[in-house]
């Protein structure tokens, strides 16, 4: 089974998406990660970019930004003209997820990230046990 294609969001403003050891978490979730090397750092990309692999699951998990400090940034992508037309906004595959205490840092958690993507990625098999505290639904 191919999973769905994702996009990790890692910064707002610019643009950047998470590298390193997320590209293999996600793919052992089961997903297939559509920016980011695994092994290489985050690297910017152009809005353009993003919105031509058009995710059909975005996760928005920012360097240092909990929940509620992403949820606070999201106007700056959902504001823009060609957010609505996005697979993941019009499906409601758009996460946000505590990138300060699971994505930004490499460390005994990685297992609970790892159980994150796994359920924003296929949540008719994984329950959401995570749900509120590491990650949520993007409501905008």
């Amino acid at each position: 089974m191919i999973g769905p294609t994702i996009a990790i969001v890692e910064w707002i403003d610019p643009l950047m998406t998470a590298g390193n050891w997320t590209p293999e978490l996600v793919a052992m979730a089961g997903g297939r990660n559509l920016f980011g090397e695994a092994g290489k750092p985050s690297a910017p990309l152009t809005f353009n970019d993003f919105i031509g692999k058009d995710a059909e699951v975005v996760l928005v998990a920012p360097c240092g930004f909990d929940i509620e400090r992403t949820r606070a940034e999201m106007p700056a992508l959902a504001r823009r003209p060609e957010w609505p037309r996005l697979r993941a906004v019009r499906s409601h595959r758009v996460y946000l997820a505590d990138g300060s205490a699971l994505f930004n840092r490499p460390g005994p958690r990685v297992v609970e990230t790892l159980e994150v993507l796994a359920e924003v990625l296929h949540p008719e098999s994984f329950p959401p046990a995570h749900q509120g505290k590491g990650w949520e639904r993007f409501a905008g």
